[in-house]
């Protein structure tokens, strides 16, 4: 059998895991410190008092294959030329497939952020204490699930109709591929009286005093500030990182450089277009997971053409619906409809970290991807 050794259950680290584990041509090996899997969208259902904590968390264990092996230890080092990993309390794990799935870390300045339990439960108690004027969403530069800002926009407002409320984008012009969910996102917020100000770029947050100071001069006073800071990948993974802070993969192969034993998947890639998202990383681990039992049967192997989708709140029970891939992209609602589903994934979430439904979701993409807003070449 193959040795296959996965760094991470997250998202992606656990749908690979779940679908190599089906076939007896591999060993599949979990590397996670985590004794807990969330299912990290519903860090805005927390936040807004919707569900408990409980509801969007199971332990790793539960939720990997059980003819995955899980190994609940930290990897300090990846050794690519000699193929192992070492670990936190000094195991040496040798692999003939590595697939990286370590997730990103946030910077701490401060505040508490939307990335995390910890953070969320915090972020919970300021929202259900809050009696003031002035509320304040925003984000550095690359983040996880550009709609969250939005969605927490828009459900504050539902929550508080009286508030100003002023969401700091620090993109100036969208990419092409991005313009149908911006055009989305900008509406409803005109519609719901919340300000967007594009192109402005947070470079501090005085906790103490309750400001927030942009990087153009600009001051923003709040009572309520829900900032989601700057992530990348981990210390531990720094060898294999680029520039950006994050680690460098062929976009369509999802290979580690020139490394054909070596993927990453999730928020640790350097691809950001489509944007870092659970969908995106879900749609990867199904790609590479093929590829290797491909590779290893000697099959022609797939390629990721980049979809991703979701769904998101957009405030007063109606929802947004958004398809990307690296082509086309499409935004759908706001409805009622898209409102529900996104409730619904909340409990379907966890039978598709088995990929019994990959299928289906596969199906799903496909509709609604047909008749895109834009296409690029």
């Amino acid at each position: 059998m193959k040795k296959v050794v996965i760094v991470g259950a997250g998202n992606g680290g656990t749908v690979v895991a779940n679908n190599l584990a089906k076939y007896d041509e591999v060993e599949v090996t979990v590397i996670e410190p985590s004794e807990y899997h969330y299912y990290q969208p519903g860090i805005v259902d927390v936040v807004m008092s919707f569900e408990k904590e409980d509801k969007i968390m199971r332990k790793v264990s539960e939720v990997l294959n059980p003819r995955a092996k899980l190994i609940q230890d930290r990897v300090i080092k990846v050794d690519i030329e000699n193929r192992k990993v070492i670990t936190q309390k000094g195991k040496e794990i040798e692999y003939e497939y590595l697939v990286l799935a370590p997730g990103v870390i946030n910077k701490d300045i401060g505040l508490p952020h939307w990335h995390n339990l910890d953070g969320a439960i915090k972020l919970r108690e300021q929202v259900n204490s809050f009696n003031g004027k002035k509320i304040v969403v925003g984000y550095f530069g690359i983040i996880k699930c550009p709609m969250a800002p939005f969605e927490f926009a828009f459900l504050l407002r539902q929550r508080f109709p009286k508030a100003d409320i002023t969401l700091i984008n620090p993109v100036s012009q969208p990419p092409e591929l991005q313009k149908p969910m911006a055009e989305k996102l900008g509406k409803r917020a005109k519609e719901l009286n919340i300000e967007v100000i594009r192109g402005v770029k947070i470079k501090e947050v005085d906790k103490e005093k309750k400001m927030i100071y942009a990087d153009d001069g600009q001051v923003f006073s709040y009572d309520l500030a829900l900032i989601d800071t700057p992530i990348r990948v981990s210390d531990e993974f720094s060898n294999l990182t680029d520039q950006s802070g994050f680690i460098p993969v062929d976009k369509e192969k999802l290979n580690y450089k020139d490394y054909s034993d070596v993927f990453v998947v999730g928020d640790a890639t350097n691809i950001t277009l489509p944007p870092k998202t659970g969908a995106i990383a879900h749609f990867q681990a199904i790609t590479v997971s093929s590829n290797i039992i491909n590779d290893i049967r000697g099959y022609e192997k797939k390629t990721f053409d980049g979809k991703a989708m979701c769904a998101g709140y957009a405030g007063y029970n109606e929802g947004l619906f958004v398809y990307m891939d690296y082509k086309k992209s499409k935004a759908i609602g706001p409805s009622t409809l898209y409102n529900a589903a996104k409730r619904a994934f909340l409990n379907l979430y966890w039978y598709t970290l088995t990929g019994k439904i990959d299928f289906m979701l596969d199906l799903v993409s496909r509709y609604v991807s047909g008749g895109p807003t834009i296409t690029t070449q």
